[in-house]
């Protein structure tokens, strides 16, 4: 199994200068390596190969125009060409835009080492190839074979060293899906998430907090002086605090999906495929949906559960889970978002609106893999389905399904 540990390293000024060499050459060898791709497409009208690209540049780094290559770890910019490679077929399998060239400014800078690292935990020193040991916050542990280790550098002016760690521990196999221990998520912005049990988690909304300093950061930065000393210590300060609110974010979201994978009896997930680049076409839900990071807690809620041997269901995007009634499965035809308790016309029920849709989701994922034939299987290989696209489960197909026992907590 594979893990990655994240820690804050603390390089002294030659280091510093060290990895801004590392950073340049790096971001010079991924716009070369795709400008190469680009012209020789445009000559040729097909692909050139890693190999011939790799061979290029070692050809290049012996020539006096380009002699300060040399000077930084090799590895690193072989894999920047791969990245450049990775890059440049998800354009062309459609699942992503066409690669952009990096640029100096950009708010994140990084390169790899695919080999030669070692870990120090008594020291608190990670040894790089060429920059030597670098002091770092070693606050966990790990055991297993370094695989990569990526430095990369925020807009704060913080470093991090990434280690990809293949440990010792197997992955564990994913447990059978009860309905009796499945558990249904919905996602809002009023509550953070409800379960289908009733229980609910509040978001900190850290950009609604700190949004009052963040306009007051940015318009000092707007009054200094392009290019000079005062805005780039302006810029910083404000990088700063953007830094602060997003780790209170994923914070948050790290609590919740811990407590939920780690402290909760619950072997399966149930959640929503929901269209998030749908919704922040709304003006006036974009920023407090930006600040939930529904994505991100999915992501988390992902992994974790792969770790602790759990399953994540998902389902279609399109199904009525706000619109049905939990009780008697009636659709309503109209529902507003200011209505927060949903009344049931046809059976008198009366339930918080998030409530019931996560009664509804746990019981859609309990059809689509009993009835709806798809075979759901743990945590990032499960899809619910066919991502969504498929028409909402008929009438009869909900009540047809035995309703089981209410979820309910350990003794």
């Amino acid at each position: 199994m594979f893990k990655a540990y994240r820690y804050r390293i603390y390089p002294n000024q030659e280091q510093v200068k060290q990895f801004a060499c590392h950073f340049g050459c790096a971001r010079w060898a991924y716009n070369w390596a795709l400008s190469q791709k680009q012209e020789y497409y445009r000559e040729h009208g097909k692909g050139i190969s890693l190999r011939k690209i790799q061979d290029n540049l070692v050809s290049l780094k012996k020539t006096p125009v380009k002699a300060w290559l040399r000077e930084v770890n090799s590895q690193a910019l072989l894999a920047s060409i791969r990245d450049s490679e990775t890059a440049y077929k998800n354009f062309f399998q459609k699942r992503a835009k066409f690669p952009r060239f990096k640029r100096k400014m950009d708010s994140k800078q990084s390169f790899q080492c695919p080999q030669h690292v070692t870990v120090n935990f008594i020291k608190n020193r990670i040894t790089l190839p060429k920059i030597g040991p670098v002091k770092a916050k070693l606050h966990r542990s790990f055991q297993g074979k370094i695989k990569t280790t990526t430095i990369s550098k925020n807009a704060a002016g913080h470093y991090y060293a990434s280690i990809l760690v293949e440990t010792v521990q197997p992955t564990p196999i994913p447990t059978a899906i009860d309905p009796n221990y499945t558990l249904g998520i919905d996602l809002g912005i009023k509550s953070f998430i409800m379960t289908s049990e009733g229980s609910e988690k509040q978001s900190l909304k850290s950009l609604k907090c700190g949004l009052r300093r963040l306009k007051i950061l940015q318009r000092r930065v707007s009054k200094k002086v392009l290019g000079s000393l005062n805005r780039a210590k302006a810029r910083k300060r404000l990088a700063r605090h953007h830094e602060k609110i997003k780790n209170r974010r994923l914070n948050t979201s790290h609590q919740i999906s811990a407590e939920l994978v780690f402290k909760n009896h619950a072997t399966s997930f149930a959640v929503e495929d929901l269209n998030v680049s749908g919704m922040l076409k709304n003006r006036k839900l974009s920023r407090a949906i930006y600040d939930c990071a529904w994505s991100e807690f999915i992501r988390q809620l992902h992994y974790k559960s792969t770790w602790a041997g759990k399953n994540v269901l998902k389902i279609g995007r399109w199904e009525p889970s706000s619109k049905r009634c939990s009780g008697c499965g009636q659709i309503k035809e109209t529902l507003s978002l200011n209505e927060r308790v949903y009344h049931c016309e046809h059976c008198g029920l009366c339930i918080d609106r998030d409530h019931n849709a996560a009664i509804n989701i746990r019981h859609f994922a309990l059809v689509q893999n009993r009835v709806g034939g798809a075979r759901i299987q743990a945590c990032g290989s499960c899809n619910g389905g066919d991502g969504g696209k498929q028409k909402a489960l008929s009438s009869s197909s909900y009540h047809g399904m035995k309703q089981e026992a209410p979820f309910k907590e350990c003794a």
